[in-house]
C-alpha cells in the first residue's frame, strides 16, 4: 500500500460514498436497498399469502384482529464498486498522477460504507458502480471505452487526472518531448503557438470525452493531481460522488 492510498483511507472516514440506486441489487450485505429482503430493519406489513415464510407472521396482530399479516423488512446488499486505474506509463509523468489515483482508490475504499470495493482490469460484476481513474492520454475512441465500461453498470465515473504543466503549460524556450508510452524523442519550441495548439487539441479531446460521458450518463470529473487532498475531496462532493458524514 503507497503513502497516498493511507492518506486517502484516513481522509475517506469523514465522507461518505453515495450510492447510485440501480447499485442497490444483489446479495446479503448492509447496506439497505430499495426492495424487501430478509434483513432485521422492518419495512412494513402485507397480508398473508400461501407460501410466506411463518416466522414473518405478525402475532400480535393476529391475536388482536384475527388478520394475518407479514412483517416485511428492508433487503440488505453488498454493491460492488469497480475501480480501473490507469497504469500506463504516462500516469507516471508527473509522480504526482499516479499518486493522485492511489489516494483516490484509499478513499473510495474508506468512504463506501458497507461495499465491496475491488480493482479490476475489465468489468464483471452486473451492477456494479465502474470508476476510471485516468489522464486518458490516449487515442482510444471514447464511445467505445465508456461502452465497454456502462454495459451493465449501475453507475459509471470517470475521474480524469492531470498535472498543471498539462493543463497549464507555460510557453519559453525548448525542450525535448518523450513519448512516455513509446519512448519516441521530439525537439520541440514551446512558443505561443505551439502552446496554442496545444490547448487546442486538448480542448477538442475534452470535449470528445465529456460529449461521450453524456450519451452514457457517466459522470466526468477533472482533477489537478497537484490539488491538496481537500480540494480532490470537494471536487468529488460537487460533482455529486461524495458528501460530508452527519
Amino acid at each position: 500500500m503507497t503513502d497516498a492510498e493511507r492518506q486517502g483511507l484516513a481522509d475517506g472516514r469523514s465522507v461518505r460514498f453515495l450510492i447510485p440506486r440501480r447499485a442497490l441489487r444483489g446479495g446479503p450485505g448492509s447496506v439497505a436497498a430499495p426492495r424487501a429482503g430478509e434483513s432485521l430493519e422492518f419495512q412494513d406489513y402485507r397480508d398473508y399469502a400461501p407460501g410466506d415464510d411463518l416466522r414473518n407472521l405478525d402475532w400480535n396482530v393476529l391475536a388482536r384482529s384475527d388478520r394475518e399479516v407479514v412483517k416485511v423488512h428492508r433487503e440488505e446488499v453488498a454493491p460492488v464498486i469497480e475501480f480501473f486505474r490507469d497504469k500506463t506509463a504516462s500516469m507516471d509523468v508527473p509522480p504526482a498522477k499516479r499518486e493522485t489515483s492511489d489516494y483516490l482508490f484509499g478513499l473510495v475504499t474508506s468512504a463506501a460504507d458497507g461495499c465491496r470495493v475491488v480493482e479490476r482490469e475489465d468489468p464483471r460484476t452486473p451492477r456494479a458502480v465502474r470508476i476510471m481513474v485516468s489522464d486518458l492520454m490516449t487515442d482510444a475512441d471514447p464511445d467505445r471505452e465508456l461502452a465497454r465500461l456502462s454495459h451493465l453498470a449501475a453507475a459509471v465515473i470517470v475521474v480524469r487526472v492531470l498535472s498543471h504543466s498539462e493543463t497549464s503549460p507555460a510557453p519559453g524556450g525548448t525542450g525535448e518531448l518523450v513519448d512516455s508510452e513509446t519512448g519516441e524523442k521530439r525537439e520541440l519550441a514551446f512558443d505561443d503557438k505551439t502552446v496554442s495548439a496545444y490547448l487546442e487539441a486538448l480542448s477538442a479531446h475534452t470535449a470528445r470525452w465529456r460529449n461521450a460521458a453524456r450519451r452514457f450518463n457517466a459522470s466526468f470529473v477533472d482533477i489537478e493531481a497537484e490539488s491538496p487532498r481537500n480540494a480532490v475531496v470537494r471536487e468529488l462532493a460537487s460533482a455529486g460522488i461524495l458528501e460530508g458524514r452527519r
